[in-house]
């Protein structure tokens, strides 16, 4: 696959093959660094090295064996070519029944596939400013790995959630096992917001606290939990912390709210998406921590093999990025929520209808509406082909993030990592289309 030039002599010229080997070495020298380094490299790759990695690193699984006598009942048998390369022909998957990030001994390949996933995955972490020892990637959305994070890491009965109006969160906590004793919410003018008092009053109250889910990205009025409150109570309770940061590696206000949570008191793992934050298609994640003993129970905690396709997409992003590339999109996102806060100023003084609530979000930013329906407007969005706005009425506790209802009803709209600045403009024009009944 990477051939050596020493073993092609002969065949060409010496001067040719000098030019050749020249070349080569100028397209193969990111393999050799990354493989030497294992960290992110600086430029993104261009996608045939990305795709001639791969293919290499799978060449080493056990079911490319051409004289190997396969005779059990998983050994990556595939009827179709193209699943084969819709898994980049990983298809032995990643894993061992014992642990997640265990090697797996029928896939050589595989396994060295996910074991530098992970690296990059530090280093990427790293270099962004997180105050991370240990990162691995999960096979599974953000709901799943939630999961397995309290799966792994709780002990008790109940799991501590100031509530957020998100279902994923609440099955993650039944489906490992749990109970949940929700922590309602405060309003604070716009914005919707925890009282740490209220979350140590849910720990002690509680008959057999096994963990706290927080939540740090959300959508607006519901500010980012006091994360660094929460883990201080952790540690004095001796209660895990898994933090929900689904989308919130693009920006950098949620790094510093884990920092100072990591710096005061206890953090177990962190979840974040990598749809969300490195445009992969849906169905990964990624679990992060300051305590590397913390994500091998984590680890230990996954039952059986699992799909190394999720893994590929994280691996792919990460190398077509490249950590300039992140820092890119990153500078794009915060150029499109600066103009989307722009545009909604300007068309909040033009119109009696409409306000910008006082909330700090990175990401979204809120809009209250009079006289209109905001899941008539949403729904009315959606099929003028503009996705991400939700429309949330002022008496649903689900939708507000608070069980006693909000005082307005609202919209929220997006300016998420990878998003355009014509996006946004076309955006926020159509939104004033249905407000006029368009």
């Amino acid at each position: 696959m990477f051939p050596d030039p020493e073993r092609l002599s002969g065949l060409i010229p010496p001067h040719m093959l000098e030019r050749g080997r020249v070349v080569w070495e100028s397209y193969s020298e990111p393999v050799k660094r990354l493989l030497e380094q294992r960290r992110m490299p600086d430029e993104g790759w261009p996608e045939d090295l990305i795709a001639a990695l791969l293919w290499a690193l799978s060449r080493w699984d056990t079911d490319k064996d051409p004289r190997a006598a396969r005779i059990g009942e998983r050994e990556a048998r595939v009827v179709s070519r193209l699943a084969e390369l819709s898994a980049f022909g990983f298809c032995h998957g990643i894993g061992r029944s014992g642990t997640l990030v265990d090697p797996q001994p029928k896939a050589p390949g595989a396994s060295m596939m996910y074991a530098l996933t992970n690296r990059l995955l530090e280093d990427f972490l790293s270099r962004l400013g997180y105050s991370v020892k240990a990162a691995f990637a999960v096979p599974g959305a953000t709901g799943l790995a939630i999961s397995l994070c309290l799966s792994g890491l709780a002990e008790g009965r109940e799991v501590i959630y100031p509530y957020a109006a998100h279902k994923s969160p609440i099955k993650a906590i039944r489906l490992a096992g749990f109970d949940v004793r929700i922590v309602d919410t405060e309003i604070d003018g716009d914005e919707v917001v925890t009282d740490p008092a209220e979350v140590e009053d849910a720990v002690r109250k509680s008959p057999d606290p096994a963990a706290i889910l927080a939540t740090v990205t959300f959508f607006p009025p519901r500010r980012e939990d006091p994360l660094p409150e929460i883990a201080e109570i952790c540690e004095e309770y001796d209660v895990p912390l898994v933090v929900n940061n689904a989308y919130g590696v693009q920006h950098e206000h949620y790094r510093d709210v884990i920092n100072r949570a990591v710096k005061k008191g206890r953090v177990d793992a962190i979840v974040s998406s990598t749809d969300k934050n490195l445009l992969t298609p849906v169905g990964g994640s990624f679990v992060y921590s300051p305590d590397e003993t913390a994500l091998e129970e984590v680890s230990r905690a996954y039952p059986g093999r699992a799909s190394a396709v999720p893994v590929v997409h994280a691996l792919i992003s990460l190398l077509r990025l490249g950590m300039n590339g992140y820092r890119e999109l990153m500078r794009r996102q915060k150029e499109c929520r600066r103009l989307l806060d722009e545009l909604l100023e300007d068309l909040e003084s033009r119109r009696d209808d409409v306000r910008v609530l006082d909330v700090y979000n990175p990401i979204a930013a809120a809009v209250a509406v009079e006289g209109h329906d905001p899941v008539d407007l949403a729904a009315r969005l959606y099929v003028k082909r503009v996705t991400g706005p939700r429309g949330v009425r002022a008496d649903d506790p689900f939708g507000t993030s608070r069980l006693r209802g909000y005082h307005s009803d609202y919209v929220t709209i997006n300016a998420a990592i990878g998003a355009r600045r014509e996006d946004v403009e076309e955006a926020v024009r159509r939104f004033e289309e249905v407000l006029e009944g368009g």
